[in-house]
């Protein structure tokens, strides 16, 4: 027999943990997909961040890690050891910058540069197999479903911290 607080369990959804389950799931595939048809040593993670510097850098925009840290809500700890990892794998380049010496401009390499065109492909490919059987109305629903648990997850994490977490 099933007792009462088990039952009540049974039936709680774990959205949260749904939704992580399937980004993790999504997440391995395209970096398996990225290994074999691009470069083995860049993740999906990689590409999206190498993409966004090799376009800022062909429209003339300078891009520094702090741009990166707030376009892909990264911590600063882990975009220093992604762009530290992808300027040893020879993608980008870091160079500091005149006015400030404690900021590096970031620029893709030749080989950053090289990559990017197959990435965009591999992503595409991606996509197209990833969105099989999805039609534009449940892509919308998704996309609008999304903003709200993004939204309500901002605001749960202020209303539900306690008191003395709150400063």
């Amino acid at each position: 027999m099933v007792a009462t607080e088990d039952k009540k369990d049974l039936n709680v959804r774990h959205v949260g943990r749904e939704l992580s389950q399937t980004s993790q799931q999504i997440n391995r595939a395209l970096d398996s997909c990225i290994a074999l048809m691009v470069s083995p040593e860049l993740t999906g993670v990689r590409c999206f961040v190498l993409g966004y510097i090799v376009r800022m850098h062909r429209g003339g925009q300078p891009i520094y890690q702090r741009d990166l840290e707030r376009r892909f809500q990264v911590r600063r700890s882990s975009v220093t050891a992604m762009l530290k990892s992808m300027e040893s794998a020879g993608f980008i380049s870091r160079a500091p910058v005149q006015q400030d010496a404690r900021l590096k401009s970031l620029a893709p390499t030749g080989k950053g540069v090289a990559c990017y065109d197959q990435m965009v492909r591999c992503i595409e490919a991606f996509e197209t197999h990833l969105l099989q059987d999805v039609d534009e109305a449940e892509l919308e629903m998704l996309q609008t479903v999304l903003g709200k648990l993004q939204s309500n997850a901002h605001t749960a994490a202020g209303a539900l911290a306690g008191p003395e977490q709150k400063t």
